[in-house]
Formats: structure tokens, sequence, C-alpha cells
């Protein structure tokens, strides 16, 4: 198996003269510049483009190629993220639509029954509501159409310095504030530049040089100036003293590479990117890392002894611990109250719950598993739930921050990370496992994820046995099976439970069993545990259960 990999950024605060401060301000300026120019070039239909050589040719030549790759890979990552972010509107949007249609569907009943009646106050609410629906709905298809149009015509509306300050010139009259607010944009557009490196260039990258220094757990960097600016500030720039907060092992080990490199040129260097930024307080400087697992086999904590599966949800990372043979062992929760939190709150908490994930997973020795599942996926998944205080929780979900940090701390720490195909597993979950191991939802999909890394194939009960309020068994069969592993069948098989969950009105969610082979508890112990029964009923279910032939 292949070692995986993964990019940590890790920040210092740069203590910098004068001189140094109007160097890189210079250098952000001119990398901008060239910045802002390779996006209106790539903007233009594909005939008109023109390549690097061209383009450099057309600008006069301000960079070497290794600088401008860093304005590529910038330009890229700017695309790449608003495409996805454009991508998640749409999502978010298509079930918004979907669902306020259907509101209104029953508004206009509802308003026809009630003129019907002779309410003539009540009709004239509901038609007033209807209209402000309406009006919604309008607007959110004309954003849909919008965005769609934006996608077939591949366009890319980034706006460098930020929409907000850009309408806050429409709001000034007075030359003052004009040029209060002309020097902001300005900075706003020229505050940061990025260095890309390379693995076989000195020190990791050609352009910013990271070498240790005299002090203890300090380092100097020698920064290459470029052409235009080196008749006023010279070839390099030293910046000294450069101490890291986090990271220091795993920047110490990057450079410690880099500079065995060069005395044994048969030993791989490490590339170090820099992307220096600057904000109110000054400049600070991000050195990316790419880090990679244990080299040794034996090193990793893997899936040989059983595995940890991973819920991940909204509000909570349900998980659930399983040995070789698939059987659960113990399950946890970790909560995620990521609503009315800021973004630094946010990034806390789930630092926090996948650091807890992930010290059980050590303790237990085991391996973890996780959905294969992108944003878009998640969220269509969740957004069905037709629940304010839902689609409030569902708001600040941050599924891709999740998992990015699992994969990150799995890397660090040598556990294996495995992904599964997530599809059925809540239904596979609910009908199976969750109440034959007294399991909330979210639980039993946690022990299906597990159970799939080792492949097991998920049979749905022969039959389900069900009580609804009046404390009658019903007892339902499944359609016939088809192949295994073909998930059409799974497809039938949930059209056929979700009307059916619903249709049984139990007091605290309609519950099924597996029945194929006798049960270990007692029918009082069952029914008991169910918080709101009524005793009475307990009792007059239990001898239907006892008569009852599946048991």
């Amino acid at each position: 198996m292949d070692t995986p990999t993964k990019t940590l950024t890790f920040e210092t605060r740069l203590d910098l003269i004068h001189e140094q401060d109007a160097a890189l301000c210079q250098y952000a300026e001119l990398w901008n510049q060239v910045k802002f120019r390779w996006f209106a070039n790539l903007q233009k239909p594909k005939a008109q483009q023109l390549n690097r050589t061209q383009f450099m040719h057309e600008m006069g030549m301000p960079f070497s190629y290794r600088v401008f790759q860093g304005v590529r890979q910038s330009i890229k990552g700017l695309i790449q993220s608003y495409q996805t972010n454009r991508n998640n509107r749409l999502v978010t949007l298509d079930v918004k639509i979907k669902q306020l249609e259907k509101t209104l569907n029953k508004l206009e009943k509802r308003c026809d029954h009630v003129a019907e009646k002779g309410c003539p106050q009540q009709a004239k609410q509901l038609r007033n509501r209807l209209r402000q629906k309406e009006v919604k709905l309008r607007r959110w298809q004309q954003k849909q159409a919008a965005l769609v149009a934006e996608k077939q015509e591949n366009k890319t509306p980034i706006c460098f310095g930020g929409r907000k300050l850009l309408k806050e010139r429409q709001t000034l009259r007075t030359n003052e504030g004009i040029r209060d607010w002309q020097c902001r944009w300005h900075e706003a557009r020229h505050r940061e530049f990025l260095l890309v490196g390379s693995h076989d260039e000195s020190w990791g990258c050609q352009n910013a040089q990271l070498s240790p220094s005299e002090q203890e757990d300090a380092y100097q960097l020698k920064l290459l100036v470029p052409h235009q600016l080196r008749a006023t500030f010279g070839t390099t720039i030293h910046i000294d003293r450069l101490q890291f907060k986090h990271g220091k092992a795993t920047i110490a080990q990057a450079v410690w590479q880099n500079q065995v490199k060069k005395h044994d040129k048969s030993i791989k260097g490490q590339s170090l990117s820099f992307r220096f930024k600057r904000d109110k307080k000054g400049w600070r400087l991000l050195v990316s890392v790419e880090v990679a697992g244990p080299t040794e086999q034996a090193e990793w904590i893997d899936a040989g002894q059983g595995v940890i599966g991973v819920d991940v949800n909204p509000d909570h990372l349900a998980v659930v611990e399983l040995d070789r043979n698939g059987n659960p062992l113990q399950h946890r929760t970790f909560d995620l109250p990521l609503h009315y939190k800021n973004d630094a709150q946010r990034a806390a908490i789930i630092g926090d719950a996948v650091r807890d994930l992930m010290d059980f997973a050590a303790q237990q020795g085991k391996a973890v598993v996780i959905e294969k599942l992108d944003f878009q996926q998640k969220k269509r998944q969740y957004q069905k739930q037709d629940h304010p205080q839902y689609a409030r929780m569902l708001n600040a979900f941050a599924y891709g921050k999740i998992k990015d940090l699992i994969e990150t701390q799995s890397i660090k720490r040598g556990i294996r990370l495995y992904h599964v195909n997530p599809a059925y597993t809540s239904l596979l979950g609910r009908m199976k496992y969750r109440d034959r191991h007294g399991f909330s939802d979210h639980h039993a999909a946690a022990l299906v994820i597990g159970r799939r890394h080792y492949g097991f194939k998920e049979k749905p009960p022969k039959q389900l046995i069900g009580i609804n309020a009046k404390g009658t068994v019903k007892t339902e069969h499944p359609p016939v099976r088809m192949a295994l592993g073909d998930f059409q069948y799974y497809t039938k098989l949930q059209r056929w439970y979700e009307p059916l969950e619903k249709s049984l009105d139990f007091l605290s969610g309609w519950r099924h069993f597996r029945c194929v082979n006798r049960v270990s508890y007692s029918v009082e112990a069952r029914l008991g545990g169910r918080p709101g029964m009524n005793p009475d009923l307990i009792q007059e279910s239990t001898p239907l259960l006892s008569a009852h032939p599946a048991l």
C-alpha cells in the first residue's frame, strides 16, 4: 500500500525593518499585477489565450519560471474554489426550490379550503403568505438560472479585493473618503504573493530558502528579489529569527532533509512553498510542507484487529468500534456544537472532536473508516430534513473541514484511514442494527460503514415487526431479493421502506426487529425501555408479541 501524503501549512509572524517591509510591498504589487493579467488572459476564448512564453514576453519577463508557477497555482486554486462553491450553491438552491414548491402546493390547497369554508380574513392572510413565497421562489429561480448560465459559459467572475469593498465605493461622495477607499482597495488587492518550491531545488525552493539559524529553534530566510526591484533593494533580502509556534518537528525535518541533500545527491529533498500575507499587524509567513506517514508498514495502526467506523453528521461524529468479524464492541459520540459559532470557534470545536476521535482510535489500536463522500452529496442527504432548527445546524456544517482534519491527523499519528462507498448505509443501519443493538440511526450507519470495509454483504431482514400506538403488531416482508451487491435492489428497498416507516405512528418512532433467530431479550425489556410508553399499553401489547409466530 502506498504511503499517503498531506500538505500542511504552518504560520509565523515576520519582524521586519522599514526597508524589508517596503521591499515585500513592492514585490507583492509586481506579483499581483502579473496575477491579474494572467487571470484576464484565461478568461478569453481558448483560441485567443496566450501560452506562458507569449504571456511573459508580452509582460516584459518580470519573473522567472519558478515565480510564475506561483502565479499559476494561485489562479488555479481561486478558479477551482469558485467553481466548487458554485456547485454547492446550485445544490442548495435546487433543494430549496423543490421544498418551496411543495410548500406552495400545500398553501394553495389550504387557501382554497379556507375560502370554501367562508373565512375571508384567514383566506386573506394565507394569500399574502402565498404571494411572499412566490416572490421568494422567483428570486431563487433567477439565481439558479444565472448560475447555470454562468457555468455553461465557463465564466469565473472573481473580484480581486472583495465585492464588499468594491460596493462601498458607490456610497462615497467626498474626495477624502474616495482617497481613503483607494488606499484600502489597493492594499486589499496587493497584500500577498506565493512562491512555490520543488524537491530538486536548493533548500526546497529556488526563490525563498529557509535554513537553520545560530539561535536554537530558529531559522533564517533568504528571499531572492525580482530583477525590476534589484536596483532599489539589492539581490536578496535576509530575514532572521524566524520561529514557528506549531509544526516545529515537521519544519525541522524538512530543513534537515534539504541540508543533507546538498552533500548527498542521492537523498530526495523536501519541497517548501512560501506565502507572504499582509494584514493590519504586518506580514505573516505561511510555509507549506508535504508530510508523509510512516514509511514502514509495521509502524502503521492498521485494520488487522478491527476498525473504527465513523459517520459524520452536522452536529456530532457517530463512532462504533468493530472487531475483525464485523461485530460492534462499543460506540461513542463526539459532539460538534457548531451553530452560533464563528469560523475560529468552529475550527477549534472540529479540531477537538477529531483529536478525541484519533485518541480513541490510537487507544484501541485500530484503523478508521469513513465515507467516501463529497460535500454536495452529504449536504443533499441532510437537506431533506424540513425543519428550521435542522436547517440552521446544516448551515454551519463543515463536512469538508472535518474530513480534511481526519485525513491530516491519521497521517500524523500513523493511523490507517479507509474510505468506503456510503450508499444506503443509513437505510441498512436502520433496518438491521438500530434496535438489534440499541443504536441510534447514525451509530447504526457507522456500524455498516465499518462492516463495508471488510466486504460483508448486508442482507435485509427477512421480515420486519412493528408496533403502532394502539399496540397492534404488524409484520412486513421486504420485496424479493435481487443479486447481492446490486444497488438497484437497495433503491427499490428504500422506496418500499420509507413509506412503511412513516405509516406506523409509534410514540418514540417505529421500531423493527430482525426475526431470523429468536431474540435473546424479553418483550418486557424491549417495550419497557421506550420513553413515553403507557404501562397499560405495554401490558396489553406483551401478549400480542408473545403469541406472534415470528417470536
